[in-house]
């Protein structure tokens, strides 16, 4: 099927920033806030696979153009996985996770994929948690040369994309050094911007992840990495597959999609070099670029999935998250893992 691409209001996707951030020129420009892109029907394309007997099942797929929010769609597509499990899928591109938990709420999107920055929204009730694939540890905050600790920051510029990880971190690391957000000079902005103002200096520190990292060391090579996402190890900053609070009213379908979860994030646990390759080639993206984006990123199996689920660590993760997000606004109370983490229907999946 061709393509189809609808495009709202003009504004930077994460493949455009993960490819400006290392000066590459000539992206397509993707939607705003709201704003996706489709890619048309993807279910029986690429790959060997035999095709499931049985019906099957027009589902639509969110995700978003990086490595990691990507990495599902792609290889499901290259393996031939969305017809081997009896769906047909016409995936479409989002700018962030929120915006794919508004479309699952108003039927626009079957399933999606969210970072985890995002997890409150399923902790909230919004969604639910069909798949967990994978743990990043690739955000850090940057302090400009001389700067040793978090606490140098106090009084200072530090600039953050708001309502991401690396905001999260900072929150995380304020918290550990007995500061709080109106101790340092928290300014939102963009991944490019974070990026600019701090080689030009017009900002103190930045809360930001690699790639993007790599990209301000070439510009400031004696910048300090104050904090990094391992050093918070009680937490794990997990992304996740996702549909619609409703999701257990079309067992079949879960069933299918969960299967191809299991399926495409064990081949990638099992062969990263592979999956980076595949990775660039779907976003049309610089493979160094990944590479330096998955370096930091640890896939889970299905039986790695199943083994945290069972053994608490998950439950723990998350109920830590949940924590964070409580002590930060976000949402008004801890709430059992398991009234949003849909772990026995993926174990038996």
């Amino acid at each position: 099927m061709t393509p189809q691409r609808r495009t709202l209001m003009s504004a930077p996707n994460r493949r455009q920033l993960l490819l400006a951030s290392l000066g590459i020129a000539g992206t397509t420009a993707l939607a705003a806030c709201g704003g996706e892109k489709q890619n048309g029907s993807q279910g029986s394309s690429g790959g060997d696979a035999p095709k499931a007997e049985g019906p099957v099942d027009k589902v639509k797929v969110g995700y978003i153009e990086d490595g990691n929010g990507c990495m599902l769609v792609a290889i499901a597509k290259e393996q031939g996985l969305w017809a081997k499990h009896g769906l047909e899928a016409e995936t479409v591109a989002f700018t962030n996770g929120p915006l794919q938990i508004q479309a699952l709420g108003t039927g626009d999107l079957d399933f999606g994929y969210i970072g985890f920055g995002a997890l409150w929204l399923p902790m909230s009730g919004q969604a639910k948690v069909v798949s967990i694939n994978s743990r990043g540890l690739a955000d850090r905050i940057l302090g400009q040369p001389g700067l040793a600790s978090i606490e140098d920051l106090r009084g200072k510029p530090v600039g953050v994309p708001e309502g991401t990880s690396g905001d999260i971190l900072l929150g995380l690391a304020l918290k550990k050094a007995g500061m709080t957000t109106s101790d340092v000079e928290r300014l939102a902005m963009d991944p490019p911007t974070t990026i600019s103002a701090f080689a030009s200096k017009q900002i103190q520190g930045a809360a930001i992840w690699y790639p993007h990292v790599a990209t301000i060391k070439n510009q400031v090579p004696d910048l300090v990495e104050i904090v990094k996402s391992a050093d918070f190890n009680e937490l794990a900053f997990l992304a996740a597959q996702v549909a619609a609070p409703n999701i257990t009213e079309r067992p079949e379908v879960l069933k299918k999609f969960q299967a191809v979860c299991k399926e495409a994030f064990t081949w990638a646990a099992a062969n990263r070099e592979e999956t980076t390759k595949l990775l660039a080639t779907f976003l049309g993206a610089p493979e160094d670029a990944i590479a330096s984006e998955q370096e930091f990123v640890e896939v889970y199996s299905a039986d790695d999935v199943t083994k945290g689920s069972e053994d608490g660590s998950f439950e723990a993760f998350l109920k830590g998250l949940n924590e964070v997000f409580v002590e930060q606004g976000k949402i008004d109370k801890v709430t059992p893992v398991s009234e949003y983490w849909l772990a026995d229907e993926y174990k038996k999946a």
